[in-house]
């Protein structure tokens, strides 16, 4: 009796056959690769989201397997066996190669190169002791530091061609670089970047024409970290002849621009007493009159100055864990004095820190006002504040911030009173998330990436006018009335910058694999990174 019970439920489970495993493989696929395509959005953590899914599919065909498949034991067992090889395959057969900006996996061949791989094969560049670096030599087109000159991704006075068709961008040169998320700072005929190689943070002078090296300092010192990759992240400053560099554990190196010689050196996050950020120091420097300015976080410590010529300390003040953000320039205006019932304008640093932001009195450091502003659950401000000035249709000095995580945007005006400043919100908006990019402004319109989209949103109203192509979370940069556009894929896109319809003009491949750096653009040379190479290319101009 209990053989013909068994035999029944076989004879059951057999009525459907192979279907259910059939829909367990198809379903799971589709949800992992919706997943990783970034087109199904369940949670936060994508990455999570995807294993989840691949985990539970794997388990319900392995249960399928033992409890209903219309088969006999010795089979079962054999398809479970298989099962357990095809996984086994797949580990041994795919690798993580990091993770998007979205925090979906990066998935390769493990036989693919990585980014290590590629700098070993490339082997070690050499200084070419015959070049001569003169970095006093300054032009008016010069790109001296982080996005710029005021650090507002503007480039001034280049009037690029609209068709890329008919005049293709030239590509100068394209070399194999060490890791990190650095920008380049341009003078003259040269160009500086912060790379990892292997287990020195480097900072590196290149030939703008022709990409040689032509001077490197290292430290003994590297950064690893998982989900952000390695290496520096920030973008060195150029300034009379020298260049300020911040490594991401915390190494502020000040070298002589000819020759790469180290002129003094500090460690910020020691000074500070603090220690490093979880994606590690982001923060470029910012020079100002006397003064190298970076942000190191903490207790008393959320920015600090030091002198350019000594390293020595000058001053250090505010509140707040260190963001991604970096120490952004400022002119507002100030309370009316006792003496004069009109406001004063006063030279202030913005400080966009895990907190929200701040604004220092570029004197002594003192914290001015704040306005409250976090991004739970990895408090990840990077997008640039963007002070704007008094118009006809303002009566105060505002500033633009955003953020990704469901943050979004908000302008703020800062009001002068007796007591000191207040800080409004004119408009709060979901419509411009800008996790990794920082925004651009022109005619009263900003332009940025909503997560992974670029957008023009209408500052009077915070209203946004349309929505484009979606980039990944790459970087953008303003020419005139176009904007020129990194990608996260590598691409670069040259779009118009109107109000009144997302409208690209062109599309270049320049890079391949995940791209997070700031283009930077110097007249009509652009030069674009990764975490594996670097490329010059010379843009049509009209």
């Amino acid at each position: 009796m209990r053989f013909d019970n068994i035999n029944q439920d076989n004879r059951q489970h057999s009525r459907l056959g192979w279907w259910p495993a059939i829909a367990i493989v198809l379903v799971g696929t589709a949800g992992f690769t919706a997943v990783q395509m970034g087109w199904l959005q369940i949670s936060s953590r994508p990455a999570i989201d995807a294993l989840l899914i691949a985990a539970i599919a794997e388990f319900l065909l392995a249960l399928w397997i033992v409890a209903a498949a219309p088969l006999n034991l010795i089979a079962r067992a054999q398809l479970l066996a298989v099962l357990a090889v095809v996984q086994v395959a797949a580990l041994v057969s795919v690798r993580l190669d990091g993770f998007a900006g979205d925090g979906r996996m990066i998935l390769v061949w493990r036989w693919t190169p990585g980014r290590q791989d590629s700098w070993n094969m490339a082997g070690s560049p050499t200084n070419d002791g015959a070049m001569l670096v003169d970095l006093n030599r300054t032009t008016r087109h010069d790109w001296p530091a982080f996005r710029g000159l005021e650090r507002s991704g503007v480039s001034a006075g280049v009037h690029l061609s609209r068709d890329w068709q008919r005049h293709p961008p030239r590509l100068l040169w394209r070399r194999t670089i060490g890791a990190g998320w650095s920008s380049f700072a341009v003078v003259g005929r040269y160009c500086v970047t912060q790379e990892q190689r292997g287990t020195r943070e480097t900072v590196a002078c290149y030939e703008l024409y022709t990409g040689r090296q032509c001077w490197a300092h290292d430290d003994r010192t590297s950064f690893q970290e998982g989900t952000g990759g390695d290496g520096p992240r920030a973008t060195p400053t150029i300034h009379k002849g020298r260049v300020y560099a911040l490594g991401a554990t915390g190494i502020l190196n000040c070298l002589d621009g000819a020759t790469g010689h180290l002129v003094w050196q500090r460690n910020i996050l020691d000074d500070a007493g603090e220690d490093n950020a979880p994606f590690g120091m982001a923060g470029s420097p910012l020079v100002e009159d006397n003064m190298v300015i970076v942000a190191p976080g903490g207790n008393g410590s959320a920015l600090v100055a030091y002198d350019i010529r000594t390293g020595r300390r000058l001053w250090r003040g505010g509140q707040g864990r260190a963001a991604y953000s970096s120490p952004h320039p400022a002119q507002f205006s100030t309370p009316p004095a006792a003496t004069s019932p009109d406001p004063a304008s006063r030279r202030v640093i913005l400080n966009f820190n895990a907190d929200g932001l701040y604004a220092h009195d570029q004197a002594d450091g003192s914290v001015l006002w704040d306005y409250p502003w976090v991004t739970p659950p990895e408090y990840n401000n990077v997008c640039q504040p963007v002070p704007l000035p008094v118009t006809d249709a303002t009566d105060f000095d505002t500033v633009l911030v955003s953020s990704g995580y469901g943050q979004g945007a908000a302008l703020l005006e800062i009001v002068p009173e007796s007591t000191g400043c207040v800080v409004r919100t004119r408009w709060r908006s979901r419509q411009l998330r800008s996790k990794f990019a920082s925004i651009v402004v022109r005619q009263g319109f900003a332009y940025g990436l909503d997560e992974n989209k670029l957008v023009c949103l209408d500052l009077a109203t915070g209203h946004r006018r349309w929505r484009g192509a979606r980039c990944g979370w790459g970087q953008l940069i303003l020419a005139d009335d176009l904007l020129v556009v990194q990608t996260e894929p590598g691409d670069v896109l040259l779009v118009e910058a109107t109000p009144e319809s997302y409208r690209e003009l062109a599309r270049l491949p320049a890079l391949k694999h995940r791209t997070w750096n700031h283009p930077a653009l110097a007249g009509r040379i652009l030069l674009v990174r990764n975490d594996r190479e670097a490329a010059c290319y010379e843009l049509p101009v009209r």
